[in-house]
Protein backbone atom coordinates (compact mmCIF):
# COMPACT_ATOMS: atom_id res chain seq x y z
CA UNK A 1 0.00 0.00 0.00
CA UNK A 2 1.74 3.35 -0.93
CA UNK A 3 2.66 5.54 2.16
CA UNK A 4 -0.46 7.50 4.10
CA UNK A 5 -2.85 5.25 1.77
CA UNK A 6 -5.21 4.45 4.66
CA UNK A 7 -7.33 1.51 4.80
CA UNK A 8 -10.36 3.79 5.07
CA UNK A 9 -10.15 5.85 2.17
CA UNK A 10 -13.07 5.01 0.89
CA UNK A 11 -15.46 4.63 3.77
CA UNK A 12 -15.56 3.51 7.26
CA UNK A 13 -13.40 0.27 7.46
CA UNK A 14 -14.90 -2.91 8.53
CA UNK A 15 -13.01 -3.93 11.62
CA UNK A 16 -12.92 -7.08 13.36
CA UNK A 17 -11.85 -7.53 17.12
CA UNK A 18 -10.24 -10.02 18.31
CA UNK A 19 -10.71 -10.91 22.16
CA UNK A 20 -13.81 -9.88 24.49
CA UNK A 21 -12.12 -8.86 27.87
CA UNK A 22 -11.82 -5.30 29.60
CA UNK A 23 -10.22 -3.91 26.16
CA UNK A 24 -11.95 -5.65 23.44
CA UNK A 25 -15.13 -4.86 25.91
CA UNK A 26 -14.62 -0.97 25.81
CA UNK A 27 -13.38 -1.27 22.10
CA UNK A 28 -16.51 -2.96 20.79
CA UNK A 29 -18.92 -0.67 22.76
CA UNK A 30 -17.45 2.43 21.10
CA UNK A 31 -16.88 0.84 17.57
CA UNK A 32 -20.72 0.05 17.98
CA UNK A 33 -21.47 2.73 18.95
CA UNK A 34 -20.70 4.70 15.79
CA UNK A 35 -21.94 2.27 13.34
CA UNK A 36 -19.08 0.42 12.54
CA UNK A 37 -19.32 -3.30 10.46
CA UNK A 38 -17.82 -5.17 13.30
CA UNK A 39 -17.17 -9.47 14.06
CA UNK A 40 -15.95 -10.27 17.14
CA UNK A 41 -13.74 -13.36 18.16
CA UNK A 42 -13.36 -14.90 20.98
CA UNK A 43 -13.02 -18.22 22.99
CA UNK A 44 -15.95 -19.19 24.74
CA UNK A 45 -15.85 -18.20 28.54
CA UNK A 46 -18.26 -16.56 30.88
CA UNK A 47 -16.77 -13.28 30.64
CA UNK A 48 -16.90 -13.22 27.12
CA UNK A 49 -20.27 -14.51 26.92
CA UNK A 50 -21.52 -11.83 29.61
CA UNK A 51 -19.57 -9.05 27.41
CA UNK A 52 -21.58 -10.31 24.21
CA UNK A 53 -25.05 -10.21 25.88
CA UNK A 54 -24.06 -6.78 27.19
CA UNK A 55 -23.38 -5.81 23.97
CA UNK A 56 -25.64 -7.00 22.25
CA UNK A 57 -23.60 -8.99 19.93
CA UNK A 58 -22.95 -12.70 19.10
CA UNK A 59 -19.57 -13.92 19.16
CA UNK A 60 -17.97 -16.18 16.70
CA UNK A 61 -15.44 -18.62 17.98
CA UNK A 62 -13.61 -19.04 14.36
CA UNK A 63 -11.27 -16.31 14.55
CA UNK A 64 -10.33 -16.95 10.68
CA UNK A 65 -13.99 -16.59 10.02
CA UNK A 66 -14.45 -13.06 11.46
CA UNK A 67 -10.82 -11.71 10.44
CA UNK A 68 -11.50 -12.98 7.12
CA UNK A 69 -13.65 -10.04 5.76
CA UNK A 70 -12.20 -6.90 7.61
CA UNK A 71 -10.27 -3.91 6.88
CA UNK A 72 -8.81 -3.65 10.19
CA UNK A 73 -8.19 -6.76 12.53
CA UNK A 74 -7.82 -5.70 16.32
CA UNK A 75 -6.14 -8.38 18.51
CA UNK A 76 -6.84 -7.57 21.97
CA UNK A 77 -5.61 -10.72 23.35
CA UNK A 78 -3.54 -11.89 25.83
CA UNK A 79 -0.36 -12.49 24.82
CA UNK A 80 0.27 -16.12 25.30
CA UNK A 81 -2.02 -16.44 22.56
CA UNK A 82 -0.75 -14.03 19.83
CA UNK A 83 0.96 -16.46 17.86
CA UNK A 84 -1.84 -18.68 17.66
CA UNK A 85 -4.00 -16.34 16.41
CA UNK A 86 -2.01 -14.75 14.06
CA UNK A 87 -1.15 -18.54 12.56
CA UNK A 88 -5.14 -18.97 12.06
CA UNK A 89 -5.79 -15.32 10.48
CA UNK A 90 -2.70 -14.99 8.18
CA UNK A 91 -3.76 -17.37 5.49
CA UNK A 92 -7.12 -15.29 5.14
CA UNK A 93 -5.92 -11.31 5.86
CA UNK A 94 -7.22 -9.74 2.72
CA UNK A 95 -4.79 -7.53 0.19
CA UNK A 96 -5.41 -4.33 1.95
CA UNK A 97 -6.33 -5.60 5.51
CA UNK A 98 -4.14 -4.37 8.73
CA UNK A 99 -3.64 -6.51 11.64
CA UNK A 100 -2.94 -4.49 14.51
CA UNK A 101 -1.43 -5.93 17.72
CA UNK A 102 -2.78 -4.80 20.77
CA UNK A 103 -1.45 -7.13 22.81
CA UNK A 104 1.16 -6.82 26.07
CA UNK A 105 2.77 -9.85 24.52
CA UNK A 106 7.22 -9.17 24.61
CA UNK A 107 9.01 -7.31 21.48
CA UNK A 108 10.57 -11.14 20.34
CA UNK A 109 7.27 -12.42 20.48
CA UNK A 110 5.60 -9.70 19.00
CA UNK A 111 8.26 -9.73 16.04
CA UNK A 112 7.91 -13.14 16.04
CA UNK A 113 4.33 -12.98 15.36
CA UNK A 114 4.64 -10.11 12.43
CA UNK A 115 7.24 -13.21 10.59
CA UNK A 116 4.18 -15.00 10.53
CA UNK A 117 2.49 -13.47 8.06
CA UNK A 118 5.63 -13.87 5.41
CA UNK A 119 5.42 -11.76 2.50
CA UNK A 120 2.67 -9.81 3.94
CA UNK A 121 4.75 -8.69 7.08
CA UNK A 122 4.40 -5.05 6.44
CA UNK A 123 0.47 -5.48 6.91
CA UNK A 124 1.49 -5.90 10.52
CA UNK A 125 1.18 -3.64 13.22
CA UNK A 126 2.72 -2.98 16.90
CA UNK A 127 0.70 -1.56 19.16
CA UNK A 128 1.17 -0.61 22.58
CA UNK A 129 -1.69 0.58 25.03
CA UNK A 130 -0.32 3.39 27.12
CA UNK A 131 -2.70 4.25 29.84
CA UNK A 132 -5.83 2.61 31.47
CA UNK A 133 -8.49 1.57 28.86
CA UNK A 134 -10.87 1.49 31.70
CA UNK A 135 -10.46 5.22 32.53
CA UNK A 136 -10.18 6.53 28.81
CA UNK A 137 -11.85 3.84 26.79
CA UNK A 138 -11.12 4.34 22.66
CA UNK A 139 -9.19 7.77 23.80
CA UNK A 140 -6.92 5.97 25.93
CA UNK A 141 -3.05 7.13 23.81
CA UNK A 142 -1.96 4.21 21.24
CA UNK A 143 1.45 3.65 20.47
CA UNK A 144 1.59 2.30 17.05
CA UNK A 145 5.29 1.10 14.86
CA UNK A 146 5.63 -1.12 11.66
CA UNK A 147 5.46 0.28 8.06
CA UNK A 148 2.02 0.60 8.11
CA UNK A 149 1.62 2.41 11.58
CA UNK A 150 0.41 5.31 9.68
CA UNK A 151 -2.48 4.29 8.00
CA UNK A 152 -3.36 2.53 11.10
CA UNK A 153 -3.61 5.89 12.99
CA UNK A 154 -5.11 7.56 10.08
CA UNK A 155 -7.83 5.17 10.14
CA UNK A 156 -8.29 4.44 13.55
CA UNK A 157 -7.98 8.45 14.28
CA UNK A 158 -10.89 8.68 12.03
CA UNK A 159 -12.85 6.51 14.32
CA UNK A 160 -12.33 8.62 17.81
CA UNK A 161 -9.49 6.40 18.69
CA UNK A 162 -6.04 8.26 19.81
CA UNK A 163 -3.20 6.48 17.88
CA UNK A 164 0.09 8.02 17.43
CA UNK A 165 2.71 6.83 14.76
CA UNK A 166 5.81 6.22 14.79
CA UNK A 167 7.40 7.33 11.65
CA UNK A 168 10.29 5.24 10.16
CA UNK A 169 9.72 2.80 13.38
CA UNK A 170 9.81 -1.10 13.03
CA UNK A 171 7.71 -3.79 14.59
CA UNK A 172 8.99 -4.25 18.13
CA UNK A 173 9.59 -0.46 18.90
CA UNK A 174 6.22 0.39 20.60
CA UNK A 175 5.88 -2.78 22.45
CA UNK A 176 9.45 -1.68 23.57
CA UNK A 177 8.89 1.71 24.69
CA UNK A 178 5.54 -0.07 26.47
CA UNK A 179 8.01 -2.14 28.28
CA UNK A 180 10.26 1.45 28.92
CA UNK A 181 7.41 3.30 30.04
CA UNK A 182 6.80 0.69 32.31
CA UNK A 183 10.56 0.55 33.74
CA UNK A 184 9.86 3.96 34.86
CA UNK A 185 6.18 3.88 36.05
CA UNK A 186 5.93 0.76 37.78
CA UNK A 187 9.54 1.47 39.47
CA UNK A 188 7.83 5.19 40.44
CA UNK A 189 5.08 3.46 41.64
CA UNK A 190 6.62 0.94 44.04
CA UNK A 191 8.75 3.80 45.24
CA UNK A 192 5.75 6.07 45.87
CA UNK A 193 4.23 3.34 48.34
CA UNK A 194 7.49 2.69 50.02
CA UNK A 195 8.01 5.94 50.81
CA UNK A 196 4.88 6.86 51.89
CA UNK A 197 4.05 3.60 53.89
CA UNK A 198 7.17 5.19 56.02
CA UNK A 199 5.63 8.21 56.24
CA UNK A 200 2.23 7.16 57.42
CA UNK A 201 3.78 5.52 59.84
CA UNK A 202 5.75 8.16 61.05
CA UNK A 203 2.10 10.55 60.82
CA UNK A 204 3.94 13.04 58.27
CA UNK A 205 2.23 11.48 55.05
CA UNK A 206 0.47 15.32 54.06
CA UNK A 207 3.47 17.34 55.35
CA UNK A 208 5.65 14.92 53.04
CA UNK A 209 3.17 15.51 50.34
CA UNK A 210 3.51 18.96 50.54
CA UNK A 211 7.34 19.27 50.40
CA UNK A 212 7.22 17.30 47.35
CA UNK A 213 5.51 20.59 45.73
CA UNK A 214 8.84 21.41 43.85
CA UNK A 215 8.42 18.41 41.57
CA UNK A 216 5.10 20.27 40.18
CA UNK A 217 7.32 23.48 39.07
CA UNK A 218 8.90 22.02 36.50
CA UNK A 219 8.19 20.12 33.50
CA UNK A 220 9.37 15.63 34.11
CA UNK A 221 11.77 16.36 31.31
CA UNK A 222 13.73 18.99 33.42
CA UNK A 223 13.59 16.41 36.27
CA UNK A 224 15.16 13.62 34.09
CA UNK A 225 18.03 15.75 32.71
CA UNK A 226 18.35 16.84 36.16
CA UNK A 227 18.42 13.39 37.41
CA UNK A 228 21.17 12.18 34.68
CA UNK A 229 23.39 15.22 34.98
CA UNK A 230 24.11 15.11 38.55
CA UNK A 231 23.93 11.36 39.57
CA UNK A 232 27.29 10.70 38.74
CA UNK A 233 28.67 13.02 40.68
CA UNK A 234 26.62 13.11 43.76
CA UNK A 235 25.97 8.87 43.36
CA UNK A 236 28.50 8.60 46.39
CA UNK A 237 26.71 11.23 48.63
CA UNK A 238 23.51 10.17 47.63
CA UNK A 239 24.47 5.95 48.70
CA UNK A 240 25.36 7.53 52.14
CA UNK A 241 21.82 9.43 52.35
CA UNK A 242 19.69 6.31 51.18
CA UNK A 243 21.72 4.33 53.35
CA UNK A 244 20.43 6.59 56.54
CA UNK A 245 17.31 6.55 54.91
CA UNK A 246 17.07 2.27 54.51
CA UNK A 247 17.73 2.65 58.37
CA UNK A 248 14.90 4.75 59.17
CA UNK A 249 12.80 2.83 57.14
CA UNK A 250 13.61 -0.48 58.99
CA UNK A 251 13.21 1.20 62.48
CA UNK A 252 9.60 1.29 61.30
CA UNK A 253 9.07 -2.65 60.84
CA UNK A 254 8.62 -2.03 56.99
CA UNK A 255 10.97 -3.54 54.07
CA UNK A 256 13.50 -2.10 52.55
CA UNK A 257 12.69 -2.90 48.98
CA UNK A 258 12.93 -0.11 46.56
CA UNK A 259 14.95 1.87 48.59
CA UNK A 260 17.16 -1.10 48.71
CA UNK A 261 17.56 -0.59 45.11
CA UNK A 262 18.17 2.70 45.27
CA UNK A 263 21.22 1.88 47.27
CA UNK A 264 22.05 -0.73 45.13
CA UNK A 265 21.92 1.60 42.28
CA UNK A 266 24.33 4.65 43.80
CA UNK A 267 26.91 1.83 45.14
CA UNK A 268 27.30 0.58 41.77
CA UNK A 269 27.85 3.82 39.99
CA UNK A 270 30.35 4.51 42.30
CA UNK A 271 31.93 1.15 41.50
CA UNK A 272 31.69 2.51 38.03
CA UNK A 273 33.47 5.81 38.88
CA UNK A 274 36.66 4.44 40.80
CA UNK A 275 36.71 2.21 37.38
CA UNK A 276 36.61 5.09 35.21
CA UNK A 277 39.72 7.09 34.40
CA UNK A 278 37.48 10.32 33.00
CA UNK A 279 35.82 12.42 35.43
CA UNK A 280 31.88 12.86 35.69
CA UNK A 281 30.51 14.48 32.72
CA UNK A 282 28.31 17.73 33.52
CA UNK A 283 25.71 17.26 30.44
CA UNK A 284 22.42 14.92 30.67
CA UNK A 285 23.10 13.42 27.79
CA UNK A 286 26.78 12.49 27.62
CA UNK A 287 26.42 11.38 31.06
CA UNK A 288 23.66 8.48 29.83
CA UNK A 289 26.24 7.54 27.24
CA UNK A 290 28.78 7.84 29.75
CA UNK A 291 26.67 5.75 32.13
CA UNK A 292 26.03 3.11 29.27
CA UNK A 293 29.72 2.65 28.40
CA UNK A 294 30.99 2.24 31.83
CA UNK A 295 28.02 -0.54 31.96
CA UNK A 296 28.99 -1.83 29.34
CA UNK A 297 32.67 -2.26 29.94
CA UNK A 298 32.18 -3.56 33.32
CA UNK A 299 30.21 -6.20 32.01
CA UNK A 300 32.67 -7.14 29.54
CA UNK A 301 35.12 -7.27 32.26
CA UNK A 302 33.46 -9.69 33.91
CA UNK A 303 32.70 -12.11 31.29
CA UNK A 304 36.95 -12.14 30.94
Amino acid sequence: MPAGQSVAMNGTPSIALVGLGEVGTSFASALLDRGVELKVASRASPRAAASAKRLGIDVDEDVARAASAADVVLLTITGDGLRDVVARIAPVLRERAILADLTAADPPQVIAAADMLGANRARFVDVAIMGAVSLHGIRTPLLASGEMATDFAQTMNALGFSVSAREGSAVGDASSLKLLRSLFAKGLDALVVESMLAAEALGLREELIELLGDFDQRPLRDHIDMYLRTHPPHAGRRLVEMELAEAQLTSLGLKSLTTRATIDRYRHTTDLLRRESAPPPADAAVAVQWLLAAERAAADKNKS
